[in-house]
């Protein structure tokens, strides 16, 4: 197979010059949460876990003999699944069965540390107009309601209303307005939550964006009775090969009427791996 990289592949030097000259205040605003213990993490992942392995104490002790600068050090340790906090999915992470984005078979490229194929470090550093979908804003709320299913006419509507239309190679970010549960509810961050439909999955693979993200758990809108489990992930990654950013943190952005930005994410490299906690930014 050769292609390992999807919708990113849209991000050319033309469009990474064009995104370069959209700030023009020299702010940055940060999209991701802060990881710590106690953090929103679904079960299917598994827990986040820190602690500190190297103390002060410890390092003059350990080196006692031998420091007579008498360095100390602190070294943290983590625990952590690769869809952690603030991340990104590679294009490994969806199925349809057993197939993976490009038609390979999960089953041939699974191995016990990652794939062989699709991985995350495959992804190259994401550098490209961002561009906000601020759907609560656009829809006179705070906060977007438990399982408001975000359609096709809320996202074109609120990039109208903002006076902005998508091009391709774009970052999309969609707010929901429900990363302000985070670390103060985190059962219902976790739980209905809104999020991107179907309907609208499918309209964003058409507009041939590099990614997509939300700031929410799932991305996907969680509904009470579904018999689907994530079909946006297998729209968007599956079939359309565009990663997927989760719990983005947009309030920020949406105080400031910023809607239009450079935006810059950077995934960790791990070989086969299914996705990286990344710290995106906005520029502008």
């Amino acid at each position: 197979m050769s292609d390992q990289v999807g919708a990113p592949a849209r991000i050319t030097p033309e469009r990474i010059l064009a995104a370069l000259r959209l700030p023009t205040r020299g702010r940055m605003v940060n999209l991701s949460h802060t990881l710590e213990n106690g953090m929103p993490v679904p079960d299917f992942h598994g827990p986040f876990l820190m602690t500190t392995h190297r103390t002060v104490r410890g390092t003059l002790d350990m080196y006692k003999e031998a420091n007579e600068n008498r360095l100390g050090s602190i070294v943290c340790r983590y625990e952590l699944a690769d869809h952690t906090g603030t991340h990104i999915d590679a294009l490994n992470h969806a199925s349809e069965g057993f197939e993976l984005y490009g038609g390979l078979d999960a089953k041939e490229v699974t191995t016990d540390t990652g794939t062989t194929a699709l991985g995350v470090d495959t992804l190259p550093p994401i550098v490209t107009r961002g561009v906000l979908a601020d759907i609560p804003s656009y829809l006179g709320v705070q906060t977007l309601d438990d399982g408001y299913e975000i359609t096709e006419k809320d996202i074109a509507g609120a990039l109208r209303s903002q006076g902005l239309s998508l091009h391709e190679g774009d970052a999309l970010l969609i707010r929901t307005g429900f990363s302000r549960f985070w670390m103060v509810d985190n059962a219902r961050y976790l739980g209905y939550s809104p999020g991107v439909g179907t309907e609208a999955a499918e309209w964003i693979a058409e507009q041939r964006v590099s990614v997509t993200g939300a700031d929410n758990s799932s991305y996907d809108v969680v509904k009470r009775g579904s018999s689907k489990l994530f079909p946006c992930h297998q729209i968007l990654l599956k079939r359309a090969g565009i990663p997927l950013v989760e719990n983005l943190v947009l309030e920020e952005l949406s105080a400031m009427h910023v809607t239009q930005f450079l935006f810059v994410c950077t995934p960790l490299r791990f070989r086969g791996g299914a996705g990286s906690p990344v710290t995106p930014v906005a520029l502008f």
